[in-house]
């Protein structure tokens, strides 16, 4: 009996034990988070579409400037990104050999029509010559005489011509080098004036049919994000670009904005495609699993898990197009440790 007696005790003082543990668990309080929340409220969210791009010369200022004739190019005065006033010296070209034979052509032509238009006169006023030989010869004299004008004009009388800026602006780019020679109509210079510059950006070609022109953009520079504009959609482009596989987007750059945003300038734009006021929350405050997205609303210090269907996202605010009311307090702050039903708390201010 001793023996059994031995065996027994350790045997109840286990299962006392246990039961102890089971009801210092049951008598415990339960786990408290402590969150921050805010209002669901109705707020304008806007609904956006990043793009990247630079600012452009405007369609009207963007120019090549070609060579008037035939020559060589003797003398460039200025480099690629120069910024020049109208009028100044760009390069020197020499008049090619043929450039200077047309011109003394067309000068001994006029000089011929000249004197055979007078002879036309004095033989008509002899009733000598017809009214159609002296037509003739007027024509003739006049045909010259433009000839030998355009000669002149494409300076073919001069041993070098100056080619100048067409009016206040950048030297974009230089197609020529001292030494060559180019025909009549090469592009020389390329050259952006300084009126009504644009932003081109580059958009998903999906994405084109959302965007129409007149709406917003906001514009910010690519390394200074404290230089922005804002501004509004011009055009959209009908077709996909060859080299970016983008679709172009123009919007026009605001005149006091042009100083800080010289051409070539790498920016940064958002679209806004919709402007809407909606039940919203903070960015902070919708998470995500494997059921969808989701909140935590707390009332009567509880958070309880709330199905929701998240809408347009501006970066701050998210709106929810379903799942949620105005006025309801959601967690923005601690909802990555929530459980449904588990207590919570807001710290005092």
């Amino acid at each position: 009996m001793k023996r059994h007696a031995w065996i027994v005790l350790p045997l109840l003082l286990v299962t006392w034990a246990a039961t102890a543990d089971e009801d210092e668990e049951a008598n415990a309080p339960a786990a408290t988070a402590t969150v921050e929340t805010a209002v669901a409220a109705l707020r304008p969210v806007d609904l956006t579409l990043s793009a990247y791009g630079s600012v452009t010369p405007g369609p009207q200022a963007a120019r090549n400037v070609s060579a008037a004739r035939a020559g060589e190019v003797t003398a460039i005065a200025v480099l690629p990104g120069a910024a020049v006033k109208r009028g100044t010296a760009l390069l020197t070209l020499a008049a090619a050999p043929e450039a200077a034979a047309a011109y003394t052509q067309a000068k001994a032509d006029a000089e011929a029509a000249r004197t055979a238009l007078a002879s036309a006169r004095a033989l008509f006023e002899e009733h000598l010559a017809t009214n159609a030989q002296l037509a003739d010869a007027e024509r003739t004299a006049a045909s010259a005489e433009a000839n030998l004008a355009a000669q002149e004009k494409l300076g073919g009388s001069e041993a070098e011509t100056v080619v100048r800026a067409p009016a206040d602006g950048v030297v974009a780019a230089i197609a020529v080098h001292v030494g060559d020679r180019v025909a009549e109509n090469t592009t020389l210079v390329s050259f952006a004036g300084t009126g009504a510059p644009f932003v081109e950006l580059g958009i998903d070609p999906e994405d084109a049919a959302r965007v129409a022109p007149g709406m917003p953009v906001k514009v910010t520079a690519v390394f200074d994000a404290s230089r922005s504009f804002e501004t509004r959609v011009a055009e959209v482009g009908a077709r996909v670009d060859e080299t970016s596989g983008l679709v172009e987007v123009m919007a026009p750059l605001p005149p006091k904005s042009a100083g800080a945003f010289m051409p070539g300038s790498a920016v940064t734009a958002e679209i806004v495609l919709k402007e809407s006021d909606t039940v919203a929350v903070p960015r902070s405050a919708v998470l995500h699993d494997d059921a969808g997205d989701y909140v935590f609303t707390v009332a009567d210090g509880k958070a309880h898990r709330v199905a929701v269907t998240a809408g347009a996202d501006d970066g701050a605010f998210v709106a929810v197009t379903q799942g949620l009311k105005a006025g309801v307090r959601v967690v923005t702050l601690g909802n990555y440790e929530l459980e449904d039903g588990m207590a919570v708390k807001e710290p005092k201010t």
